[in-house]
């Protein structure tokens, strides 16, 4: 009896042997560890832009020409456009063109401008500053600016005044000039606004107003098609011709279409990221201002406001976008991975590099619960951290 025993006891330690042996040289149940971005999004391919939009019609018949060049910004007050009576001569608008253009960017450079001053250190200090830029623009071959140098030099030598305010009064008189030459009468067309400068106009300014969108339905909004129009100088016009509008540039909107999975995220009042795939990717923030009742097919409209200036946004009505209301990022990890310390709110992984496995204690940023998989990220003060490590351990050996 007592052979028995021992006989079954040397099974059992043979047993313990081989499982021990076993554990020892299997291998770690490893991932490589990759950083990743998880995004709580809705995709909104068929979005609108919404700007409040001023519209300027031709109140009389004739020639249309545009004082303000596309894309700039302008003041209020400011003659935007004219229409000439009849019909002008295309060199004649052409050099009021190059007239406008220049004062234009005069105004544009004014900040950075220097006065004409009667100290003749400043003048020679002047002189100098210029002769020393016009090899670099040669090498530019930017004539127009050393022409413009040319003169600064003569004028500053003479005691002459240089400075911006005076150039663009020598502009102003000379534009009047050339108009004087224009026999048929004129209409000026004065924004009564700030803001964009376009001539494109599409037939959905005034339908897509903010204070309008709560009027719509998702069947309107999807059935609107913009006909975009632009009205070029030198085109004749009718009374009543759409000539070009003014965008306010400190306040503008995004309307989206999102679906009842997406009920519980568009919410009025939530932070979002706007990101624009028309716009190489360009992202800008904003708040949802405005969320409607859903329809028989659970889908809603929902606005968004911005506040930032995105130069290239204004010339788009149609848009794909992405609404993002949450961004996390760290490592893409199986939930099972993630172990529980001392604490509910500590957690931590086991993780390799090279032969060699570490703790590393982590903070868990969001949990797909459905998909079994976690983002985490190392804790501050954790000592190894997930980035020096080249490998996650998933399960035991």
């Amino acid at each position: 009896m007592k052979k028995f025993f021992m006989i079954v006891i040397a099974i059992a330690v043979l047993s313990i042997a081989g499982y021990g042996i076993a554990y020892i040289v299997s291998p770690v149940k490893s991932i490589a560890l990759e950083e990743y971005v998880h995004e709580v999004s809705v995709s909104c391919p068929d979005a609108f832009i919404i700007r409040n939009e001023t519209v300027y019609y031709a109140t009389s018949a004739g020639t249309v020409y545009d004082s303000t060049e596309e894309g700039d910004r302008v003041s209020r007050d400011t003659i935007i456009s004219t229409i000439y009576n009849g019909n002008v001569d295309a060199g004649t608008l052409r050099e009021l063109q190059t007239i406008d253009n220049n004062i234009s960017r005069l105004r544009r450079t004014e900040a950075q401008s220097t006065l004409y001053s009667t100290d003749t250190a400043s003048v020679e200090s002047e002189v100098a500053s210029r002769l020393n830029s016009v090899s670099d623009l040669a090498e530019d071959n930017d004539i127009e600016q050393i022409h413009e140098y040319k003169e600064d030099i003569n004028n500053l030598r003479a005691g002459n005044d240089i400075s911006i305010a005076s150039k663009i009064e020598e502009l102003t008189a000379e534009k009047a000039s050339v108009e004087s030459s224009i026999s048929a009468g004129k209409t000026d067309i004065v924004c009564d606004r700030a803001g964009i400068f376009s001539s494109y106009t599409d037939g959905l300014e005034s339908v897509l107003s903010p204070d309008r969108i709560s009027e719509y339905d998702i069947s309107y909004i999807r059935g609107l098609s913009a006909q975009s129009t632009r009205m070029q100088s030198g085109s004749s016009v009718a009374v009543g011709d759409p000539i070009c509008k003014v965008m306010n540039n400190h306040m503008w909107y995004v309307l989206g279409i999102a679906g009842s999975d997406d009920a519980s995220l568009c919410t009025v009042d939530a932070d979002v990221t706007v990101r624009f795939s028309n716009l190489s990717g360009s992202s800008v923030p904003g708040t949802i201002t405005y969320v409607s009742e859903p329809d028989e097919n659970g889908e809603y409209l929902f606005l968004v406001e911005v506040s930032t200036f995105l130069e290239s946004a204004f010339s788009y009505r149609n848009i794909d976008t992405d609404i993002i209301f949450e961004e996390y990022s760290g490592y893409k990890v199986p939930s099972e991975a993630i172990r529980t310390g001392d604490t509910l709110d500590s957690y931590y992984v086991y993780a390799t590099l090279g032969s060699e496995t570490y703790r590393c204690d982590c903070d868990v940023l969001y949990t797909d619960t459905n998909e079994g998989y976690s983002i985490i990220q190392s804790k501050e003060n954790a000592e190894n951290k997930l980035g020096s490590m080249e490998r996650l351990v998933v399960g035991e050996r």
